[in-house]
């Protein structure tokens, strides 16, 4: 950038011409620091329910399975029948024109959820990382950055049905924890250098009842793995288990605070479910909670670690949106607005959850854009 001396039709002496080109200098400095501090959030956006498969986006391929999880699938429809519908359901519900779609409307990066089944043969579950080398041309072809996301562990980091089995936690076993290192390893080893690669997400909303300290020794083995092959412009992530400033005050012990991004998730579709005596909120005091808390929370965290707010929605119990006139159709955007107006101020970089859930309204960012 070319910075203007002072203007010739001012007389001044040199030393005050001097001063005058170095206060310019300062200036432009400044606004073109704020500039880029305006525009700097990514827009992103997650493949979720594609190569990590969960039941309310998909019910089609759970059709005839009891239980959740993709575990369920092996062991409740035999791996010829689970291979069938696994593969299909790959090979359709994210295609090269979704990843086109998302360029062409704006999207910088995506957030991919993978599982450690995807990489190996297991009894449980059908590998399938063929798909995920699809996902790194694609992104590469239309120019998207890719966020990969180590979804679900070995024993599960968290119980839930997205680690890919419901039950126990038990990614802390020493068995378990060592196998999930392993695969870590091998996805810095193989997707390191992908040109698309932005980022790579060492756990997804983990659980640990135990204080955090079991899950600061997994942080501590994972970052020694990813710093070895990742390049140094490949953001190493961390979650903070929903636990955020607690998460923060923990990581800043470490020496490696400063090469890591935190992965923040934030929602307000669930409050009411889990917790049956909560109030529901008005449309307005749901956008007060960004506007205030997160925007709070946000700024606090900020000033120590780059930000991934790695999922988020529009998403809202329905007495939110009926609480004003014209409902959804109008209060969506109000809400969706307001968040992207805070992540765009205070993070590295933000993801919509989710791109493609048919059926299921704000959820669908795919359907929500096209009305």
């Amino acid at each position: 950038m070319r910075y203007p001396a002072a203007p010739p039709y001012i007389n001044i002496r040199p030393r005050v011409g001097f001063l005058y080109c170095k206060l310019l200098f300062k200036l432009f400095t400044c606004l073109e620091h704020v500039i880029l501090e305006v525009m700097s959030c990514l827009k992103g956006i997650n493949l979720g329910g594609w190569l990590v498969a969960e039941r309310w986006m998909t019910p089609d391929l759970f059709e005839g399975v009891q239980n959740d999880g993709e575990i369920s699938l092996v062991r409740e429809l035999g791996k010829d029948e689970a291979a069938r519908r696994l593969d299909a359901h790959r090979g359709s519900f994210i295609t090269k024109k979704d990843f086109m779609w998302i360029r062409q409307h704006g999207f910088d990066v995506i957030r991919l959820p993978v599982g450690y089944w995807l990489f190996e043969e297991t009894p449980d579950f059908i590998d399938g990382e063929e798909y995920l080398k699809k996902a790194f041309q694609w992104a590469d072809e239309y120019g998207l950055k890719v966020i990969l996301d180590f979804h679900g562990l070995q024993g599960s980091q968290n119980g839930l049905d997205h680690s890919g089995r419901v039950g126990p936690v038990h990614m802390y076993w020493p068995w378990n924890k060592r196998k999930a290192l392993q695969t870590l390893e091998y996805m810095c080893q193989t997707y390191g250098n992908e040109p698309a690669l932005i980022g790579l997400e060492v756990i997804n909303e983990p659980s640990d009842s135990w204080f955090l300290w079991r899950l600061m020794r997994y942080y501590d083995k994972a970052f020694t793995i990813a710093e070895q092959y990742l390049p140094r412009d490949c953001r190493i992530i961390v979650s903070d288990a929903f636990k955020p400033r607690t998460m923060a005050k923990r990581l800043l012990r470490k020496s490696y605070a400063h090469r890591i991004v935190l992965d923040i998730h934030l929602y307000q579709a669930h409050y009411l479910d889990n917790d049956p005596h909560a109030t529901p909120l008005t449309l307005n005091q749901h956008i007060d909670v960004v506007e205030n808390e997160w925007s709070s929370l946000l700024e606090e965290l900020s000033s120590n670690f780059e930000i991934l707010v790695g999922e988020w929605s529009g998403a809202l119990p329905s007495a939110a949106y009926k609480s004003i006139e014209g409902g959804e159709l109008v209060g969506v955007g109000t809400y969706i607005h307001a968040q992207q107006k805070l992540y765009q101020q205070r993070a590295w970089a933000e993801c919509y959850w989710t791109y493609k859930a048919p059926g299921l309204g704000i959820w669908d960012y795919h359907t929500l854009d096209n009305k």
